[in-house]
């Protein structure tokens, strides 16, 4: 029998500000200066928030490798991570 997921219920700045440490951890995921989460009026364990992305770099598209990075990394935080309402 498997453990459910725990998931964490944040805030938006909150949940901004963990997505930033996370992707700035992660060598292929940098140039990331901003991070917005809004709800999707979903509940869990849908996927409650999604993103938007401000890069250090905004007229450079991101390579395969960064893309695929960020990708796995929000992928990740979607099942770990909730969006409480304001």
């Amino acid at each position: 029998m498997t453990e459910p997921i725990v998931r964490t219920k944040l805030k938006a700045a909150e949940l901004e500000a963990v997505i930033t440490k996370r992707l700035g951890e992660h060598p292929d995921c940098a140039g990331i200066v901003q991070v917005y989460v809004k709800p999707t009026g979903l509940e869990p364990p849908e996927e409650t928030w999604t993103h938007t992305l401000v890069s250090r770099r905004p007229t450079v598209p991101r390579t395969q490798p960064e893309t695929t990075a960020m990708h796995a990394v929000l992928s990740k935080m979607r099942r770990e991570f909730d969006l409480l309402p304001d």
